[in-house]
């Protein structure tokens, strides 16, 4: 018997799976009773390689945490159609409603390939992929990484900094082959003492704790890179900025870590500015984690920018932490 998915189409935020008041008549599923969290994962379809790679890292995760996830594909409206829609009497509309479900089931049946134990729920929605992740309830949301595209519409690309930016949840930047996290390569969160690097370095040893990886906590201190300062300015005990700033760290995350003493975790701290540094470690990384925004005394950098910057340029995942 071919597996049926729980399918709608939405103007507005489609409620948590657990809604009562859900219609089952139009609810096609995975029936699964695996459910324990109340808020989905919201993983955003449009057809691409980085959508459907952000879909299996999904599954596999949602399998971890007894999660479930719903799949959403966006469909322009309105004034995009333009005088199309006059002229073709609404073809073009649906033909890309076709188009987006092809491509919702056939994700969701590569999620049931590798995790059939997770329910799944797809969701077309009228506008941006922005638009509805920025008011949707979820646990997370996972994109791929796609940085633009010439379809801006439809395509999710164009629209990842506006979820970053918007989004009231984590918001997981899947880059091509990252499916899953590797074990033997580490989640880099980067810490610089503010409330969202807390918030980050949690999240961090959480989802290190659920899949079984390393932690490195970095702290990246860009003292020296302040106008008219050098590293053999006069007068700068750097060694002892070295050690003050390596204490430091490796007392911080002490405290956090004590919840997560299954998880290996170790500390950077090195005199680089945090965006080249956090860079430079997602060479060796699975996952990369940065709060949205950030300020420390020395440390002094705000992160919002470095995680910008990381959308764009790390080569691992990205996850964005509010």
């Amino acid at each position: 018997m071919p597996h049926r998915y729980r399918y709608r189409r939405s103007h507005r935020p489609v409620p948590p799976l657990t809604d009562p008041t859900a219609s089952p008549s139009r609810q096609e599923h995975i029936m699964s009773n695996f459910t324990d969290r109340v808020l989905p994962i919201l993983v955003g379809i449009d057809g691409s390689t980085e959508a459907d790679a952000a879909a299996l890292w999904a599954a596999t995760y949602a399998a971890k945490t007894h999660a479930s996830v719903r799949l959403i594909h966006a469909v322009p409206e309105g004034d995009w159609y333009g005088s199309a829609a006059f002229v073709d009497g609404g073809a073009l509309e649906r033909d890309l409603r076709m188009i987006g479900r092809k491509h919702l089931t056939r994700a969701a049946g590569a999620m049931h390939d590798v995790a059939p134990e997770v329910s799944v729920d797809i969701v077309t929605v009228d506008g941006t992929i922005a638009s509805y992740l920025s008011n949707a309830d979820a646990e997370l949301i996972v994109l791929g990484s796609r940085k633009s595209s010439a379809l801006r519409d439809l395509t999710l690309g164009s629209n990842t900094l506006r979820v970053v930016t918007h989004a009231p949840c984590p918001v997981l930047l899947v880059r091509s082959g990252g499916e899953s996290v590797d074990p033997a390569r580490p989640i880099v969160v980067g810490v610089d003492g503010s409330e969202q690097s807390d918030r980050a370095l949690s999240a961090a040893l959480e989802f290190a704790h659920t899949v079984g990886a390393p932690v490195v906590a970095a702290n990246y201190w860009g003292f020296a890179a302040q106008p008219g300062l050098g590293t053999g300015f006069e007068g700068v005990d750097w060694v002892g900025i070295r050690a003050h700033e390596k204490h430091w760290l490796d007392t911080h995350v002490e405290k956090m870590h004590e919840k997560y003493l299954d998880v290996a975790l170790s500390t950077v701290s090195a005199q680089s500015s945090p965006t080249r540094g956090l860079r430079a470690m997602s060479a060796s990384a699975s996952m990369l984690v940065v709060g949205s925004r950030g300020r420390g005394a020395l440390r002094g950098t705000i992160l919002g920018s470095v995680s910008q910057n990381l959308v764009h340029h790390a080569d691992c995942s990205v996850l964005i932490v509010r």
